[in-house]
């Protein structure tokens, strides 16, 4: 995105102002969808899980909404004081324990026995990939999970930074590679058909440290993972029901099912609404590919009537405002356009696949 694009773009600029009366008529239609109820969120606490007292950092695998604070504050973990149990949905008495089992169990399931750690972001893992990133004051972690078939091109990458230095984290082989004095990258051998890489950085961060924090690195069973994330976190249990919280005054494309967004996945708020947005996005250019071929110009202007009302959708003006990101300025500027093609934009904005 250029600089005259982004002069150009105006996202607070009402939409009905730029739309011509058939347009107007269209987006009036498209946007009368009820809004849905607020669903409330809890985790209540329960004594089947017991989380370590020590544990403060989950290194587990887990995208992406926003908090709905005006500034980023980090997510902080559980440590000592009152054992914490999953939610209503991941815990034993939710219709979404199962799901969120089953996902919790498809990837190697890591925490920093240690308190002080703080979760900033964790999303992804639908493919067997994922992020999650801590900080603990100057000094951050981040994780990757990557597929095993990937391992050897990595290798060959780091290889080109520094030369190994054999160490075991949570009892699996892997090799530490110095970027700088204090900057590392740990990979650790494949495992169940993954690899999981650690970058480590920051202000305080020496090899002495980082044999000290690889050594408070442990793998726990699901219920335990399940457990440490913090009540923000959207798991795969949640999924339907913070979908349909984000889709509030949201218009949907055809055949679009909130019951059915493929988010197997844990999510920090942000990058959960981000992923909502993306589908929804990806759904209207996608009908106006399909109409376009067709030749059905009506479904064609009501595509592109629902991906400029982009402005008035809640869950944009959220996540704008939770400063996490410029995902919604960038779609903003993607829909503002007057070009034809311009669902073509959004698709290349959202990595949207046909």
């Amino acid at each position: 995105m250029n600089d005259e694009r982004l002069l150009d773009a105006d996202p607070y600029r009402p939409v009905a102002g730029r739309l011509d009366g058939a347009e107007q008529s269209l987006l009036e239609e498209i946007m009368s969808v009820p809004a849905v109820p607020s669903i409330p969120r809890r985790r209540r606490l329960a004594g089947a899980v017991a989380v370590a007292a020590a544990v403060a950092g989950i290194l587990g695998a887990s995208t992406l909404l926003p908090d709905r604070r005006p500034q980023p504050t980090p997510l902080t973990l559980p440590s000592n004081g009152p054992q914490v149990s999953p939610s209503a949905s991941t815990g034993g008495a939710g219709a979404g324990h199962p799901l969120d089992l089953r996902y919790a169990a498809s990837h190697p399931r890591l925490l920093i026995d240690q308190p002080g750690w703080k979760l900033l972001v964790i999303y992804g893992f639908a493919d067997g990939t994922g992020s999650v990133d801590y900080e603990y004051g100057p000094r951050t972690v981040g994780i990757t999970w990557y597929r095993a078939d990937r391992y050897q091109s990595y290798l060959e990458d780091r290889l080109h930074v520094s030369k190994p230095r054999a160490t075991r984290v949570a009892g699996v082989a892997a090799k530490v590679f110095t970027y700088s004095r204090n900057d590392f990258a740990v990979m650790l051998d494949p495992r169940d058909g993954t690899f999981v890489e650690l970058r480590v950085q920051g202000d305080g961060v020496s090899p002495a440290f980082l044999d000290t924090l690889l050594r408070r690195i442990k793998r726990v069973e699901p219920e335990e993972f399940l457990a440490s994330l913090p009540p923000e976190v959207v798991t795969p249990g949640e999924a339907t029901a913070e979908g349909e919280k984000a889709l509030a005054g949201v218009p949907r494309p055809p055949g679009f099912d909130a019951g059915k967004l493929g988010l197997d996945g844990a999510y920090t708020p942000y990058q959960f609404q981000a992923r909502v947005v993306k589908l929804v996005a990806c759904g209207w250019a996608a009908e106006w590919v399909r109409a376009d071929k067709a030749g059905d110009d009506a479904a064609a202007e009501t595509a592109v009537a629902a991906l400029r009302s982009s402005e008035n959708w809640p869950v944009l003006s959220d996540m704008d405002e939770s400063k996490r990101g410029d995902w919604s300025r960038m779609l903003w500027d993607a829909t503002s356009g007057q070009s034809r093609d311009m669902p073509r934009d959004v698709q290349n904005l959202a990595g949207c696949t046909e």
